[in-house]
């Protein structure tokens, strides 16, 4: 796996650098393209980025990644090719670092705590009970907030596209509710291997267990776990329901994943070009979010035809328990609680 995907980013490389060594200049225009109808002049040899993630190709994830596919290199003229590696094609996510690190022409899909060795606060956006509903999380990139960690990520070599697939939030579906801080006590349940998820369910007295998301069902089967830490549309696509039919409404953490690249490889690209590409990413971005909200309520329904029972959690017996208090161990956590009290008051 090593060797194909060293060969794999070594091709990626060559046709890149290929490109931005033959570069010309793109002639001056009247004014910043703002519309997907707009398009730019062509390069002599077109920009080729890559773009991966771990979702299939039939999510809906992958279906707004291609529609900005066609929308990049609709608006460039050609001079942006995109290629899009879904379903960890292009590698898993430690090789995607790896590549991001490398300066590799690569976007790679992953969470902000993806980053915490490198930028510790970028955590703090998957902190334990910070937000209410996926929506803030893409409200939260609009903010002052949001370029100020954008700017903290560029000094260490990352750079945070103002992009994000929220796929609304998650919450417990195991053998029966956990509805309060005593039936959550001691439960043994997959959540991802990160830090921020490991403290949220630690906090509320679960033994939460890090791994991968191709182990969950397995885990779930042989009894090594019993319940998992999905959104709604997580639990359909994957069909966990039909495991265990209990879900808890805890709504602790956002189903965020954003798109990170080098910002020594981003800087190399023309300014017209990353407006562009930044423009139809987080276009995409909005209709995934959009498309989640709308079909939650379809996906619920048909969960609950199949035998699924759903439970409202008791969040603020949590919140008494200090799990909302967690955030405030990151430098802009304090910051962070504040641009959301100011997004909730409008």
């Amino acid at each position: 796996m090593k060797k194909l995907f060293a060969l794999a980013l070594a091709m990626v490389m060559t046709l890149s650098l290929a490109s931005c060594g033959n570069k010309t200049e793109t002639p001056a225009t009247d004014g910043t393209p703002s519309a997907s109808d707009q398009t730019t002049e062509p390069s002599a040899d077109p920009i080729t980025i890559s773009i991966s993630h771990s979702y299939t190709e039939l999510d809906q994830v992958s279906v707004e990644l291609n529609n900005a596919k066609k929308n990049i290199e609709e608006r460039t003229n050609g001079a942006v090719i995109v290629n899009l590696y879904p379903n960890n094609t292009f590698g898993n996510l430690v090789d995607g670092v790896e590549a991001v690190m490398a300066d590799s022409p690569l976007l790679l899909m992953a969470a902000y705590s993806q980053w915490e060795d490198l930028y510790y606060d970028a955590s703090a956006l998957q902190c334990g009970f910070v937000f209410e509903k996926g929506e803030e999380f893409l409200d939260v990139m609009n903010t002052p907030l949001f370029e100020k960690i954008v700017t903290e990520m560029d000094k260490v070599n990352i750079h945070a596209l103002n992009c994000a697939f929220v796929g609304g939030m998650r919450h417990v579906i195991g053998k029966k509710p956990y509805t309060t801080p005593a039936e959550i006590k001691g439960l043994k349940l997959r959540v991802p291997n990160s830090t921020t998820y490991l403290e949220c369910f630690e906090a509320m007295g679960a033994s939460p267990m890090g791994m991968a998301a191709s182990e969950q069902l397995s885990a779930l089967s042989a009894g090594t776990i019993d319940a998992l830490d999905q959104s709604i549309s997580l639990m359909y696509s994957t069909k966990s329901y039909e495991m265990v039919n209990h879900v808890t409404l805890l709504a602790q953490q956002p189903l965020a994943d954003a798109l990170f690249c080098s910002t020594k490889w981003w800087n190399t690209i023309p300014a017209e070009y990353q407006e562009i590409i930044e423009d139809e990413l987080h276009q995409a971005g909005i209709r995934y979010n959009q498309y989640s909200v709308e079909n939650e309520g379809k996906m619920r329904e048909e969960m609950e035809a199949a035998g699924v029972e759903f439970h409202e959690a008791d969040r603020q017996a949590f919140l008494d328990m200090g799990c909302g208090d967690l955030v405030l161990k990151y430098s802009i956590g304090q910051e962070l609680l504040d641009t959301l009290a100011e997004i909730r008051s409008k």
